[in-house]
């Protein structure tokens, strides 16, 4: 009888931990979901305030004006929507919340075409794809920025990702190497180098890889890449015979 009770504690106290984890996950996005909104909230009644104290001080403006100014205003009140949207969207990546964070950048890429967060939102739906290994949805996102967007050097990095963990080692060479060549000042262009190297020697092509290696060491000497370049050498002389 003693060993019955006890059992039965022990399955309603794990029950209730279980319950209250659940809770817990739940209560933390509606808490960021509510930041999301109360923040909303607060940045429409300043712009309704300042809209007000515009429509005080210009009472004498005529019709035309007036329209401008109103059309502004919702201009500005829809930028200040995305932009809610997009830090809620951050922290619920950032908790990993993933699927929810998506839910909110495609919210920003569905609903708002002329945010200034549009290409920023590709991106960071592109990786949340990759977490979820659906490869071919990531490249599509990585696709739509736009190539005059400051995010186009980091949609190529990580399109080379994406093909990287879809076992197109071609494809990924090429979008690591173009990366590299059109940004060699970005912070991961020491790194495509790398990755392509390695790719290189996995496909069997010794002299491709120690290029890419020699050129890593050569441009990049304070890399934290480098250590890992000559290791890459000494790798590509005990794999290939011809070299």
């Amino acid at each position: 009888m003693k060993k019955y009770l006890l059992a039965l504690l022990i399955i309603t106290f794990s029950t209730g931990v279980q319950s209250k984890d659940f809770n817990k996950t739940e209560e933390m996005i509606e808490t960021i979901l509510s930041e999301e909104s109360g923040s909303a909230v607060k940045q429409q009644t300043e712009q309704v305030d300042l809209q007000q104290a515009d429509d005080t001080t210009t009472s004498t403006e005529n019709e035309t004006g007036t329209e401008e100014d109103a059309a502004s205003s919702r201009k500005n009140s829809m930028s200040g929507k995305d932009e809610s949207i997009y830090k809620t969207a951050i922290r619920l990546y950032e908790t990993g919340y993933y699927d929810h964070s998506l839910a909110k950048f495609n919210e920003i890429i569905s609903s708002y075409s002329d945010s200034k967060f549009l290409d920023n939102a590709h991106i960071w739906a592109g990786r949340i794809y990759i977490k979820k290994y659906k490869y071919d949805d990531a490249i599509k996102e990585f696709d739509s920025v736009r190539d005059t967007s400051g995010e186009y050097p980091a949609s190529l990095f990580y399109k080379a990702e994406a093909y990287r963990y879809k076992g197109d080692k071609i494809s990924s060479i090429e979008f690591y190497q173009k990366y590299a060549s059109e940004y060699p000042g970005d912070p991961l262009a020491a790194y495509s180098i790398l990755n392509a190297g390695k790719l290189y020697l996995g496909n069997k092509q010794g002299t491709e890889s120690l290029e890419a290696a020699i050129r890593l060491i050569k441009n990049y000497p304070d890399s934290d890449t480098i250590d890992d370049a000559y290791y890459l050498i000494a790798k590509i002389y005990e794999k290939d015979p011809v070299l």
